[in-house]
């Protein structure tokens, strides 16, 4: 896109606002932050972009809440995830995490009557995915028949309507191999700036609110690279469309940039995306009014947040809303010293016996990480008679160094992709591909949950490149060197950040778009 001058702004688009008759807002610069296929037959897509958008594919994610007793004996654990289940996509219940222990410690969630619990589903591809009513009654049908779901006496959480409180969701917009080889990101890539748009949604890069912050920053950092340039006039008319994360972090980054005119269109009533975090003032502990906020989108940080975080802190986007640390550095424990992660080790030991069918992460971690790295096993049935905990701890750090040595070597410094197709990383058939032939398969315990669990694709399956472009450099220097938690969540929750930001922002809800006219 070349800088434009002109009184006669390039790019029309037809909207209609609460309901009211359709307008028309010229821009000269239109920013896609939703779903750049939901703007199919109302955007004057090339046939260039028509290409790239017809390659992408997706997961569908829900969460659903739920309000649980607290049995006798108390659970051990806080978090369970199945890496089986996960792995498989098929939509069923595969994990949860109780967030009145993420609130208050898994202590103080155990001494109370009721908890808050959100439970996981994750459906990989398919035409056409399941629906909302279809996952809930699949969680229905499924947590009475799973052995590690800790809480017989439970109930979905209705709003104020009497629906769940739920989340459904497409997910993780990416490419294939085939994708992949045939140019995918980058062919993205190539779309920037011209027809005057910019397209920053997680399917241009990684699904992650770090990712499409880091891409933002990448596509203004590199304007003359990528062969575009911000419009000269700091008063030129932008609309973005999506509020979202990645929508209002764009907005708010040209907003930094000294433009003064920049509108974001939102089709829904709410602004926030795929965060959706829900807060409840009960149950809590009976001396301390703390409210707990449960997330059903956007959760986590770990230390690749570091610099983000404190971005928009320093913005004061994050006022009284406290980066705590959900466990202790590498022992994965609660602030009042419990353990609180396990993992579901059925179909995950295959030919030999698992030690046990629920097991503590950190255990997990080594002992797949030796299985992987061992098998096949001449005698499988005392396959654990070599296992040496700390040998095994040593070796992990050794591997996740020249697993970052291969991150240099294939995908490079720049945040959050290259610039250019890694062309050898795409060479690999999967991320487990990729452990294997560079002899890094005792890292797969880590990633089991680093990776897999965050919903982002079994490592056998998922391209290693995407594998690469979350397992990152920030990511693992982080987990061995910081001084801080490996991972942290928000005392007030994702959506809180959202909130504060959107009074620095322009944000018309509830604009249906109806036409986007651009020139070339």
């Amino acid at each position: 896109m070349q800088s434009q001058t002109s009184t006669s702004s390039p790019v029309s688009i037809t909207v209609s606002i609460e309901g009211a008759a359709p307008v028309s807002k010229t821009c000269d610069l239109l920013v896609i932050a939703c779903e750049p296929r939901n703007l199919i037959g109302v955007c004057d897509y090339t046939p260039a972009e028509l290409d790239v958008f017809g390659k992408l594919t997706n997961f569908t994610f829900h969460t659903t809440l739920v309000r649980v007793k607290v049995p006798s004996p108390a659970p051990q654990y806080g978090i369970i995830l199945a890496p089986t289940e996960i792995g498989e996509m098929s939509g069923q219940v595969s994990g949860y995490r109780n967030e009145t222990a993420k609130q208050f410690s898994l202590e103080t969630a155990n001494a109370m009557t009721e908890n808050l619990v959100t439970v996981y589903q994750l459906q990989g591809p398919a035409d056409p995915p399941m629906t909302e009513a279809e996952f809930i009654q699949n969680l229905r049908d499924t947590l009475p028949t799973l052995d590690w779901w800790p809480y017989p006496d439970y109930e979905i959480v209705s709003d104020a309507r009497g629906a769940p409180v739920d989340l459904r969701t497409p997910y993780f917009d990416h490419f294939d191999n085939a994708g992949l080889l045939s140019g995918g990101p980058w062919s993205y890539l190539d779309l920037q700036g011209k027809n005057n748009t910019l397209f920053v949604h997680g399917s241009t890069c990684f699904e992650s609110v770090l990712q499409c912050w880091q891409y933002g920053g990448m596509l203004l950092d590199h304007q003359e690279k990528l062969g575009w340039s911000l419009p000269e006039d700091k008063s030129a008319p932008i609309i973005v469309l999506g509020a979202g994360p990645s929508g209002m972090m764009f907005a708010h980054r040209l907003q930094q940039q000294g433009f003064t005119n920049v509108e974001i269109l939102e089709s829904t009533d709410r602004f926030g995306g795929k965060t959706h975090t829900v807060t409840y003032d009960s149950p809590a502990p009976s001396n301390d009014g703390a409210a707990t906020a449960c997330e059903l989108g956007t959760c986590y940080l770990s230390p690749a947040y570091n610099h983000m975080a404190a971005h928009f802190a320093e913005c004061g986007f994050m006022t009284d809303n406290i980066r705590e640390g959900m466990y202790v550095k590498a022992d994965h424990q609660d602030p009042a010293g419990h353990t609180i992660r396990a993992m579901v080790t059925t179909g995950q030991f295959p030919g030999v016996p698992a030690p046990a069918t629920l097991m503590d992460y950190d255990e997990f971690t080594l002992l797949k990480g030796y299985y992987e790295a061992n098998k096949p096993f001449a005698d499988p049935q005392n396959w654990l008679d070599g296992f040496d905990a700390e040998k095994v701890k040593g070796e992990i750090l050794v591997k996740l160094a020249e697993y970052d040595l291969l991150l240099l070597l294939y995908r490079g410094l720049t945040m959050p992709m290259p610039m250019t197709a890694p062309t050898e990383l795409l060479k690999y058939d999967s991320f487990y591909d990729f452990l294997e032939k560079n002899d890094l398969l005792i890292l797969t315990g880590m990633l089991e949950y680093a990776y897999s669990v965050q919903g982002y694709g079994p490592l056998r399956q998922i391209p290693a490149y995407y594998g690469m472009i979350w397992i990152s450099l920030p990511l693992t220097l982080g987990l061995i060197f910081s001084d801080k938690p490996a991972v942290t969540v928000l005392s007030k929750g994702w959506l809180d950040i959202w909130t504060q930001m959107a009074p620095t922002l322009s944000i018309q809800k509830n604009a249906q778009v109806t036409k986007i006219t651009r020139m070339p």
